[in-house]
Order: C-alpha cells, then structure tokens, then sequence
C-alpha cells in the first residue's frame, strides 16, 4: 500500500509542476489567435516540432538515463551528473556545428540564432529538472517548473501584446524563462557541487557505457514518435500551405487539458515504477493503475470531442475558428497516444527499452505511408486520421507484447467497447449532432463513477492507516 502512497504523492507534485502553467497556456490561446497571424503560428508549430525532432538526437536521451539510474541508489550521483552535463555539452557542440553549415543556405540567420539558444536553454533546464528528481527534490523541481511556465507566458504577453515583437517575442520569452529556471536550479539545489572535472575524478567509463546503453535505444524511439505526432504538420506544409499548418497547430492546443493530465500521472507513475522493489509488485501496481488512468483519460478524451465546437467558438479568432474541425480526431488519437505513453513505461522500469522502440517503429512506418495520401485527399482531417491509425497499431501491438512478457492480462472486451464509443462520437460531433454525444457522454461518466466509487471509498481507507 505504501507505493500507492507513494504514487498520490508524487502525481500531486507534478500537478504542481505542470498543471497551472499548462492551464494557464491553454487560456492564452486567444491572445496567439489575435495578435499571430495561421502563417506566423504555423512557423512557431514547425519550428518547434524541428526542435523536438533533434533534441534526442543531439542530447542522446541523456536526461532519462541520468534519473533512471540516479533514483536507483546505486551509483555516485557526482558521476552521473558529470557523464549527464558532458554528454550534453558534446551534442550540442556537434548541433553548432551542423547549424554553422546549414547557414550557408539561409539567408535569415536570426532564425538560427534563436534555435541554437533555444536548443540549449531547454536542454540544460530537462537534465536539471531529471537530476533534482533523482535528488528526490521534486517538491523544488515543481515549484521551479511551475514558476519557469508562468514566467515564460507573462513575457509572452508583454512581448507578444504589449511590445508587438510577434514571433521573435516568442521565443525571446522562451529563452528568458529557460534560463531563470537553470540560475533556480543551480543556486537552490547546489548543482554546480555535483561537477566533477576529469583532473577532480576518472572518468568512470563503465558507467558511461551502460547510461548511454540505456539512452541510446530511446533515440529512434523519440525519432519514430516524432514522425507520429510531427511528421503530419511538414506534409500538410508541402502539400497545402503554412497556413493549414498553423490551423491544426492551433486545434492540438484544445487536448492541452488531456495531454497536461497525461504528464503528470507518467511523470508520477514513472517515478513511483523506479521505486518498487520487484517485478512481481510492478505487474499488481501496473494492473490497478492502469485501470483507473484508462478510464479517467476516457472520460476527459469524450468530454472534450462533445465541446470541441462550444470551445472553438471562445478560443478561436478571426481566422483561427475553422480549426475546430480537427479537435474530435486529434482528441482521439492523443487519448491512444497517452494511453501508449503508459503502456511504455513498464519496459524503461524494467530496462528493457528495444520493445519500446520495437513497438513503435511498426505505428511510424504505417504514418508515413498514410499521411501524403490522406493528406492530399483530405488535408488536415486526412494528417489527423493518418496519425490517429498509426497510435491505434502502437496501442494494440503494446498490448499483446506486454501480455506475452509479464502476462499481464487486459479487458480486450472493454477496450473494443471504448474504441466503438469514441469513434462513433466523434463521427457524430464532426457532422453536428451535439445531442447525442451530449447523452453518450452523461451515461458513461455516471457508469464509470457508480462502479468506481466503491473501489475509491475502499483504497482511500487503506491509506489512512499507512
């Protein structure tokens, strides 16, 4: 019971370190709508999406093996933060390099400018944030990530419309915030302690072969997710316009409330796997876990499709507002995509991260081949649907490695049932038939609480004698 414990107490830490600032970012959706024109907030969309298709390459996924194996007790914390920050200071070096290169062929250099600083400020802070949480600081991560975010949308607003910078107040912003969050970090958990210099301390290249063993095989994974959830916005680029782009950027802000719910319990439920003992505990945690994750994401993923055209009317202006069409399919397909985020944790708990990658090259070969067709037929909707199959392969071929390997065994009959749902509210919300999902929606909640609350009266009760 006491991982249980464990478990409420990290989520409400990480409600903390994501939850205000993501809400937050959710209302000033407006102000981007008002003052950013489709074409400037689709550059902001493919400029980030670039960032995250290189951070794990030129990091190594550096950061996720630094709070796997500095949680675990069993290695100097001196040494991993030393092999973490130099393995990041080497990527970035050859990422300088590559970027000097590539302005031989650009003529707005400033846009590279701000990349690189970008790059780094959001590297540095990622690996800091993974080290205090190996610290078992996470109170101090949150507080610090909890204010970087509201620092970062306040500036926004006073660059973006107050000063009229537009694009370029965006990312100074970014790069503001950033940094405040690394001087907090430094100067409140004492990093710079923690460096070693190879005149101070060998270099323990043992420990650098089994972190970046770890590391590594998390890069083509984080390459493959990123043709799932990015590849849709260059195609959509090439084949219709900046403009679209800037359109279905705009509706994948509508799910932030479902993505942000995702980020903490993964964050918690990552953590707390790292902390139980055996694998035999991991299987019983895993099964009464992913139950309840299953249906609270459920019942957020339909609300949100039932409102998607109420919220669209309030969120988006001028000619933001027919990007309410591809909230239900996006909404959808993040619902999977979470619900994969989940499934993929008990493999890095148990280190076993090839089936991560294994499991995730099948869903980004099958985007690839779907989304220039369904994007020349059907443009946005067609990017939508093509990385909504490519989740639902993931989905499904998680399920059956996972059951073969800890045979851990799944509600296959309640998991159709919920495909069905989802599918047919989303059908009717596209062609506006509110009603109905109005009345779908209403019954399952009422259902999922009338059976849950017993259970939740029961586990609450236990707690209270830990």
């Amino acid at each position: 019971m006491e991982k249980y414990k464990n478990l409420l107490q990290n989520i409400g830490v990480f409600v903390l370190a994501n939850f205000a600032a993501r809400i937050l970012n959710f209302f000033i959706l407006p102000l981007y709508t008002f003052y950013l024109s489709t074409e400037e907030y689709g550059t902001i969309d493919l400029f980030n999406t670039m960032l995250q298709l290189l951070y794990p390459i030129f990091t190594f996924a550096i950061a996720d093996a630094v709070l796997r194996y500095g949680i675990s007790n069993k290695y100097d914390l001196k040494e991993i933060f030393t092999i973490g920050l130099n393995t990041i200071l080497l990527g970035f070096s050859c990422l300088t390099l590559g970027v000097f290169i590539a302005g031989i062929f650009f003529t707005d250099k400033r846009i590279l400018f701000y990349f690189l600083l970008i790059f780094f400020v959001q590297a540095i802070n990622s690996f800091f944030s993974a080290f205090v949480k190996a610290l078992n600081k996470t109170k101090i991560m949150a507080l610090i990530t909890t204010f970087t975010g509201f620092l970062i949308l306040t500036l926004n607003v006073l660059f973006i419309a107050i000063l009229k910078k537009g694009i370029n107040g965006y990312w100074s912003a970014t790069i503001a915030g950033n940094i405040v969050g690394i001087v907090l970090y430094m100067f409140t958990c004492k990093l710079p302690a923690y460096y070693r210099t190879s005149k101070e301390q060998k270099v323990n290249k043992k420990l650098i072969k089994e972190m970046l063993a770890y590391s590594i095989p998390l890069i083509p994974n984080a390459l493959f997710w990123w043709i799932n959830s990015s590849l849709d916005r260059w195609v959509l680029t090439a084949v219709t316009g900046i403009s679209t782009v800037g359109l279905y950027s705009c509706a994948n802000k509508i799910p932030t409330i479902l993505s942000t719910i995702n980020t903490i319990v993964s964050q918690a439920w990552n953590l707390s796997l790292f902390q139980t003992d055996t694998d035999e505990e991991r299987k019983k945690f895993y099964i009464d876990v992913f139950y309840y994750f299953n249906e609270i994401i459920f019942c957020c993923s339909i609300g949100i499709i039932m409102l998607s055209k109420v919220v669209g009317n309030y969120m988006f202006l001028n000619d933001f507002f027919e990007a309410w069409i591809y909230i239900p399919v996006l909404t959808m397909g993040l619902f999977y995509n979470s619900l994969n985020s989940f499934l993929g944790s008990i493999f890095t708990a148990s280190k076993k991260t090839k089936y991560i990658f294994s499991t995730t090259i099948v869903g980004s070969v099958i985007n690839m081949i779907l989304n220039f067709p369904m994007v020349y037929l059907w443009e946005g909707i067609g990017a939508a649907v093509s990385t909504l199959i490519s989740y639902l392969t993931v989905y499904y071929i998680r399920l059956k490695k996972i059951k073969s390997i800890y045979e851990i065994s799944f509600d296959m009959k309640r998991i159709c049932l919920q495909l069905f749902f989802i599918t047919a509210e989303v059908i009717i919300v596209m062609n506006g038939m509110l009603w109905i999902p109005v009345i779908m929606v209403t019954i399952y909640c009422v259902k999922f609480i009338w059976i849950s609350y017993s259970d939740i009266k029961k586990f609450m009760g236990q707690l209270k004698r830990y």
